[in-house]
């Protein structure tokens, strides 16, 4: 992130079904299911096979919602899974909030991270660990984070859950 400017809301780890709409990078126009990484109230992170050309337009359907809008690719973002690309979108239609989600305020601690809510597979305490992407990409690839908890006292394969307001 560019020095000076500051998140507009936090980044959720979060894989939402999502059905993408748009022409790949040799023009073809194509229809494709995806998921998201993170999500936040102004764009997102997907996972997507096809190429595409940064500042171009797609449109995203969220299967949950059944909302869609028109995003911009921003960038393609670090990382692989299996035979998808991560890339980088903003929302263009501003205040269509597609996921149905109530985004929290953001915090300092938003500025340079994903909020990942993650539950203890023991006694289901619940907490947000504050991740970079590299990170919930592979949390989210493996499909938990081997941590111990502070409450039960035991380990485990803590799994990422839906974020709601604490």
């Amino acid at each position: 992130m560019e020095p000076g400017c500051a998140r507009r809301s936090p980044r959720l780890a979060m894989e939402l079904p999502v059905r993408v709409f748009g022409f790949d990078y040799q023009g073809i126009d194509f229809v494709e299911d995806a998921t998201t990484a993170v999500v936040s109230q102004h764009g997102a992170k997907i996972w997507l096979r096809r190429n595409l050309i940064v500042e171009q337009e797609i449109r995203i359907l969220c299967h949950l919602t059944r909302r869609d809008s028109v995003f911009r690719v921003v960038c393609r973002a670090a990382g692989t899974k299996k035979d998808s690309i991560f890339w980088g979108v903003e929302c263009l239609e501003l205040g269509n909030n597609i996921w149905g989600i109530d985004f929290p305020d953001a915090k300092p601690q938003d500025q340079r991270s994903v909020r990942l809510v993650i539950q203890c597979p023991e006694c289901r305490t619940r907490e947000i660990f504050y991740s970079d992407e590299r990170l919930v990409a592979v949390v989210q690839e493996m499909g938990g984070l081997l941590r111990g908890c502070r409450l039960c006292g035991k380990s485990g394969l803590w799994k990422s859950v839906p974020y709601t307001e604490a």
